[in-house]
């Protein structure tokens, strides 16, 4: 059973390190898109530039085509 458990943590550590790269590489990704520059480490942190993608998003929602419902 010991070493079962420590594949086992092993491998939950390696998915987790698996994971938050890809979420921060596609974090990363949707800024650089939003912001139109590559975001660097400091606003990534960044609860300003968090905020400047929401607007930037919003400004681009208003100025897409109207699709009528």
């Amino acid at each position: 059973m010991d070493v079962v458990s420590t594949i086992y943590i092993f491998g939950v550590m390696i998915a987790m390190a698996i994971s938050g790269w890809l979420v921060t590489r596609q974090v990363r990704r949707r800024m650089k898109k939003t912001l139109g520059r590559n975001p660097n480490d400091l606003e990534m942190a960044s609860l300003k530039t968090w905020m400047q993608v929401d607007e930037a998003e919003d400004r681009d929602r208003q100025s897409g085509p109207i699709h009528p419902r």
